[in-house]
């Protein structure tokens, strides 16, 4: 059986048990800071140190009753208190204590259980883009990021190869190049513009597995199989539970995925840029992944939203179901919008 070679890690007694099956449960979706297997000259590797830190945290939540599912973006600069003592970064978590700090600390600073985790680091990232033969992302804008080698030139759809997709779901320092002009202008968010960028390629992703058939037993074996040597699942991850959650989102749609990102606001401490959660406008974010409020969708009511227009308020969620903020001083020019590629209506990608 495939599932059951699935590398896995035993993270104690951090995980929160589910109450019984078939109920609603979070997942702990972690990328590792780590270029382990990459080829050599792959420029994620250049100026990289050996410090394993956490590059992308997320906390993905499935009601299986409801069959919807909601996506959670932790910034990696979000400031904590980290489990077991000390403040710091959340990304340095795994660092200083693996994964069972990683998730003790999200359940003290969020209240947030955690059922399961996974784990891939970059060149498991990028063997399931090669799984998929690539995944579409529509640029608006000429566009690159020279931190992690991103560079799209020509503007339209484009199916990213597995090096362009990591260096896309990783840039920090997103610049596009506007019609007319011959001045880069780099997403003012950071982390923020990452986050909502990472989101709508996750959907393009599970689009695309869609079109290439991973709803068909045969596909979807060959798609566990690229998993089995790049996922790392916890102990509790049974053969079973993969196999119950496979059959109960198997008619999922990508687009309902609702996804969210918490309110923040930019600040210094010591030498270092971090964000801080608003906890009081954050809280009804927060709610969905502690079941105390459902997923929206149907008949359910989103939370409030601000229109991310200015660099004040970039976008946290493609569903508008929720807004991050950032302050960061403003611009006449370029809309935060732009730094985040959509099809144009009207078109298709992919």
């Amino acid at each position: 059986n495939q599932a059951s070679a699935l590398p896995r890690i035993d993270v104690g007694a951090a995980l929160s048990p589910q109450s019984e099956a078939g109920q609603a449960q979070n997942i702990l979706l972690v990328g590792i800071d780590d270029g382990s297997g990459l080829h050599e000259g792959d420029p994620v590797l250049r100026g990289r140190t050996a410090t394993l830190n956490t590059d992308t945290v997320m906390i993905l939540r499935i009601e299986p009753q409801s069959h919807k599912a909601a996506l959670l973006s932790l910034p990696r600069d979000l400031y904590v208190d980290l489990a077991g003592g000390g403040k710091g970064r959340i990304n340095t978590a795994l660092a200083l204590g693996g994964p069972q700090r990683l998730i003790e600390t999200i359940k003290q600073d969020f209240d947030i259980p955690i059922n399961h985790y996974a784990m891939v680091d970059f060149h498991g990232f990028e063997s399931l883009v090669a799984a998929v033969d690539g995944v579409p992302v529509y640029f608006n804008h000429p566009s690159r990021d020279e931190a992690t080698g991103l560079f799209q030139y020509d503007p339209g759809c484009v199916t990213l190869d597995p090096d362009q997709a990591l260096a896309y779901a990783r840039s920090r320092h997103f610049e596009i190049r506007k019609e007319g002009s011959t001045r880069w202008v780099e997403d003012p968010s950071s982390d923020i513009g990452r986050i909502t960028r990472q989101q709508e390629f996750i959907k393009a992703a599970l689009r695309k597995a869609v079109a290439k058939g991973v709803r068909n037993p045969f596909v979807l074996k060959d798609l566990i199989g690229v998993a089995q040597e790049n996922i790392t699942l916890d102990t509790e991850f049974s053969i079973q539970d993969l196999v119950d959650l496979g059959l109960q989102f198997k008619d999922f749609d990508p687009d309902a995925l609702v996804t969210y990102a918490p309110v923040v606001r930019g600040t210094m401490v010591g030498d270092k840029s971090v964000l801080l959660l608003n906890e009081g406008d954050s809280q009804p974010i927060l709610d969905v992944f502690r079941g105390v409020a459902p997923i929206p969708g149907g008949d359910e009511p989103e939370p409030p939203v601000e229109d991310p227009t200015t660099t004040t308020s970039p976008p946290g969620s493609s569903t508008t179901t929720a807004a991050s903020r950032t302050t960061m001083a403003p611009t006449t020019t370029t809309t935060i919008n732009e730094f985040i590629p959509r099809v144009p209506e009207g078109e298709t990608c992919g």
